[in-house]
């Protein structure tokens, strides 16, 4: 006898739903994707790990960083540079 097994792709995806509320910091979750959902999943764990859990800092250095790879030309000093995201903090 031989089994066969099928994955069903995006469309398990697209069947998950996300929690009513964030396990982290009670933010409401509803009208969010699954993927939306483990992104902020995703930016709790970079502001644990690098901001002491200030999830604000870590976003605004997410944005800063975001502009400075936009930059089209570094050298000129015009916008912030890139700073990496290092373990002593933001």
């Amino acid at each position: 006898m031989k089994t066969t097994f099928q994955s069903l792709g995006g469309k398990a995806v697209i069947a998950k739903s996300p929690p009513e509320k964030c396990p982290h910091c009670d933010a409401s979750m509803l009208g969010r994707s699954w993927h939306s959902y483990l992104g902020h999943l995703g930016l709790h764990g970079l502001a644990d790990k690098y901001f002491d859990g200030d999830i604000e800092a870590a976003q605004k250095r997410l944005r800063s960083n975001g502009l400075a790879r936009q930059d089209p030309f570094a050298g000129n000093g015009a916008w912030p540079a890139y700073q990496p995201v290092q373990s002593s903090g933001g």
